[in-house]
């Protein structure tokens, strides 16, 4: 199998994982390209939640018998996405499968969702579901970054190295936090940095609300972001008078004037790697996607300060510390109390590490260099790891294994 060229068509537009994967076996081809019977064909799927836009294409007659014959597989890749195994979603993927003609012998589904496959086994077995389909896990976001730092990762070290060795022992900030979309907790967070009288002690990256002739999402109410978030009922009635002051803010997009820009294009925002703003400050503050009750996933948010020579705190999901961990990163639980990372309430997980925020925006710049000095190992073993080895050694060692789980998947149920 290690030997075999793998052929892979793009059956449709969106983001797929093959677009990342570092695979001497795979060849990514388009429809125009003339492969009418590939190894594989991959719909991307992360942008189409219950499957309305998959189940109305039609396959080329050659291409739907080579499928059906098992000649071959099919890749549901849902992986830019962590949508959540609800009864409607496993529904709606068996409905998918029948509309277009498919085997689920022959298809796989795969998910950025940390739990998706131990809940949707259970859902087929009290279904009464007899083949249900095989669940693959991708961190796409993780993997895109990845193959974005391996692009030239020996001399971004070196050049990030000399600027950390050079950076001022007396610092403009405290903490970096980018993120500019203006999901529910990011908002949350950052009312309750002006309700505390610490938003400037921090380099802050921000969209802005889209309203009034400005592009972007919308502003909420204080209900809106209840009913999105109705765990922090409490805290979102305190900081409700603050959400005009935000909206005032406007969009303040860090690495404009970096880059050169008027406007940051999606992929400066989206990698962010290089800003100076990191030599300026102490550590970075994370908003993740999503800041679920459960593990779900992570995303490249959580790279973006291993690669610059910070510590950081999450606001996430449960266990995103471990999954950064089992990458072969360090995190810093000894200068940083990280036990937020195991709870699993999301109200209480938020609070524990805003009070890690609050104390050490308190610290003067000597202590915060005292306790750099404490880690500059493990920093610099970070950076190194992400921007120089991670690329070349696990990720395609991962790579390489999770072609063949699709493979095996998509092959060998008969």
């Amino acid at each position: 199998m290690n030997q075999e060229r793998v052929t892979v068509l793009v059956g449709r537009e969106g983001r797929h994982l093959f677009e990342t994967i570092r695979d001497p076996r795979i060849a990514v081809v388009s429809p125009g390209d003339g492969v009418e019977t590939p190894d594989l064909v991959v719909l991307p799927c992360g942008q189409d939640r219950r499957f309305e836009q998959l189940s109305t294409m039609t396959m080329p007659e050659t291409l739907r018998a080579s499928v059906a014959s098992g000649a071959t597989g099919v890749v549901l890749d849902a992986s830019p996405e962590a949508i959540p195994p609800k009864p409607d979603i496993n529904n709606s993927l068996h409905d998918v499968i029948r509309k277009l003609g498919l085997s689920s012998r022959h298809c796989v589904y795969v998910t950025a969702n940390w739990y998706f496959a131990t809940d949707y086994l259970t859902y087929c077995k009290n279904a009464g579901i007899d083949d249900p389909v095989r669940v693959l896990h991708h961190d796409f976001w993780v993997w895109d970054s990845v193959a974005r730092l391996a692009e030239d990762g020996e001399r971004t070290y070196e050049e990030r190295l000399s600027a950390f060795r050079a950076r001022p022992a007396i610092r403009r900030r405290r903490f970096l936090s980018l993120n500019r979309t203006p999901r529910p907790f990011k908002i949350v967070l950052l009312l309750k940095l002006m309700h505390d009288g610490l938003w400037d002690a921090g380099f802050i990256s921000f969209g802005g609300f889209g309203q009034d002739g400005k592009s972007g999402k919308p502003r909420p109410t204080a209900e809106q972001l209840t009913t999105a978030l109705p765990a922090f009922a409490d805290l979102i009635r305190e900081l409700e008078p603050y959400i005009d002051e935000l909206d005032r803010y406007g969009s303040v997009l860090l690495g404009l004037d970096h880059h050169g820009l008027k406007r940051l294009n999606q992929k400066l925002a989206t990698e962010a790697q290089d800003l100076p703003e990191y030599d300026e400050s102490w550590f970075s503050a994370v908003t993740e996607t999503e800041m679920l009750a459960r593990p779900q996933r992570i995303t490249e948010k959580v790279l973006k300060p291993l690669v610059n020579f910070h510590p950081m705190l999450v606001f996430g999901n449960p266990g995103s510390l471990q999954r950064v961990r089992d990458y072969g990163f360090a995190t810093f639980d000894d200068v940083v109390d990280e036990s937020y990372d195991e709870e699993t309430d999301p109200r209480r997980r938020f609070d524990m590490a805003y009070a890690e925020l609050v104390r050490l925006c308190r610290m003067d710049d000597r202590a915060l260099s005292d306790l750099e000095q404490r880690t500059v190992d493990r920093l610099i073993f970070n950076a190194r790891w992400g921007l120089t080895r991670f690329p070349d050694i696990y990720r395609a060692q991962r790579d390489t294994a999770l072609v063949n789980e699709i493979l095996t998947s998509v092959r060998g149920r008969g």
